[in-house]
C-alpha cells in the first residue's frame, strides 16, 4: 500500500509540475538557414532547462511572414517572435535607425550600440503597441553582387538595376548611390538576373549565397551599406503574466539568442561574413574592396533626411554618439 501511495504521490506532483510549466510559442518567418534559428535554439535550450518555462519553437514562415507574425504576437496568438527591425518601424519610425547607411561602420561600434541604454529606450517604444522586446540582435549586413562590373565607389554603381527589400530606407540607399532598386521577392531574383532584368541583388552574403545569385553574378562588393537588427519581441500581457523567476529566465535566455546570432556572422566556419565572401570567391566571383568613406559621403543625405522625418531626441543622440551630426 504504501508503494502504491508513493507512486500516487510521484504522479500528482509530475502533473503539478506539468501544469506550472508555461507553454510559449517562438515563431520566425526567415529559412532556417539564417541567424534567427540557431538562436532561437540556444533561447529555447535555456528556457527549457529551467523547468519553469517550455518553448516551441515555429520557424520558416509555418505561422506567416513578418508582419503577419509581429501582428499575431500583438494580438496574442503568438507569444515571441522574431523580426527586422524593417519590419518593427512599421510601429515604431525610430526603429528605423538600425537600417541607416555607415552610421555605425565597425561591427564592434554596432554590437556596443545594440546592447547599450538607447537601445533600451528604443525597445520601450514597443510597450504601448502590446509588445515587450526581449532583446536587439545582429540582423546582418548588406553587400552588393551584379553582373556586370566591379564596384568600389558609387560611380561604378551607376546604372545598375538592383534587387532591394521593399523598404522605402533601402530604395533610398540604392539611389543615393547611384544605383536603380528594384524591390522584388527573394524567390524571383535568380532568374531576373539570368534573364537580365536585374543586374544584381543588394543583400546580406548568407543570403546572396543560399540563393546561389553568385552562379548568375560575379562581381561583389561588400559595401555594408545597411545594416538591420533582429527584434525579439513578446506580447506584453503574457510577459507582465509571468513570474519574476520566469521574467529571469527569459533574460537569460534572450542573452544566448544574442550570443548565438552574433557568432553566425563572426566565428561560425559555415556562415561567417568572411568565410561566405570567401566561398564565392572560391567559386569564381571576383570581390572588390568598397570605399567605405565614398559610399558614406554619398549616402549622408538618407541619414539626415531620416533624422528630420522622424524627429526623435534618442535617434538624435544615437546619431551624435556616433560622430553624425
Amino acid at each position: 500500500m504504501r508503494k502504491i501511495a508513493f507512486v500516487a504521490m510521484a504522479a500528482l506532483f509530475a502533473a503539478s509540475s506539468a501544469l506550472a510549466q508555461t507553454e510559449l510559442k517562438f515563431a520566425d518567418a526567415l529559412p532556417k538557414t539564417f541567424a534567427y534559428y540557431p538562436a532561437m535554439e540556444a533561447f529555447k535550450a535555456v528556457t527549457d532547462k529551467s523547468g519553469k518555462l517550455k518553448v516551441e519553437l515555429f520557424p520558416a514562415g509555418v505561422l506567416g511572414d513578418q508582419k503577419a507574425l509581429m501582428e499575431a504576437t500583438k494580438v496574442g496568438a503568438v507569444d515571441i517572435c522574431v523580426v527586422a527591425s524593417q519590419v518593427s518601424q512599421q510601429l515604431v519610425p525610430e526603429h528605423g535607425i538600425f537600417g541607416l547607411p555607415y552610421v555605425w561602420v565597425k561591427y564592434d561600434d554596432w554590437i556596443r550600440f545594440l546592447q547599450g541604454p538607447i537601445v533600451d529606450e528604443l525597445g520601450k517604444k514597443m510597450e504601448p503597441h502590446g509588445l515587450k522586446v526581449l532583446v536587439f540582435a545582429d540582423g546582418g549586413a548588406l553587400a552588393v553582387l551584379n553582373s556586370k562590373r566591379p564596384v568600389r565607389t558609387p560611380e561604378d554603381m551607376k546604372g545598375l538595376k538592383l534587387r532591394v527589400m521593399q523598404d522605402p530606407m533601402q530604395v533610398d540607399m540604392i539611389k543615393a548611390m547611384g544605383a536603380i532598386p528594384v524591390p522584388m521577392g527573394t524567390p524571383e531574383v535568380y532568374s531576373a538576373i539570368q534573364q537580365g532584368q536585374i543586374d544584381g541583388n543588394a543583400t546580406g552574403p548568407q543570403l546572396l549565397w543560399a540563393l546561389k545569385n553568385h552562379e548568375v553574378a560575379k562581381h561583389l562588393s561588400f559595401t555594408n551599406h545597411g545594416r538591420a537588427s533582429g527584434v525579439v519581441m513578446m506580447n506584453l500581457k503574457k510577459w507582465n503574466s509571468l513570474s519574476a523567476e520566469q521574467k529571469k529566465t527569459l533574460d537569460e535566455a534572450s542573452k544566448a539568442f544574442f550570443k548565438a546570432d552574433s557568432e553566425y556572422f563572426t566565428t561560425n566556419p559555415n556562415t561567417a561574413n568572411d568565410r561566405v565572401v570567401g566561398f564565392m570567391a572560391n567559386a569564381g566571383v571576383t570581390v572588390t574592396e568598397p570605399d567605405i568613406a565614398s559610399f558614406r559621403k554619398a549616402t549622408l543625405p538618407v541619414v539626415q533626411a531620416f533624422k528630420n522625418r522622424v524627429k526623435s531626441p534618442l535617434v538624435d543622440k544615437a546619431l551624435k554618439e556616433a560622430g553624425i551630426p
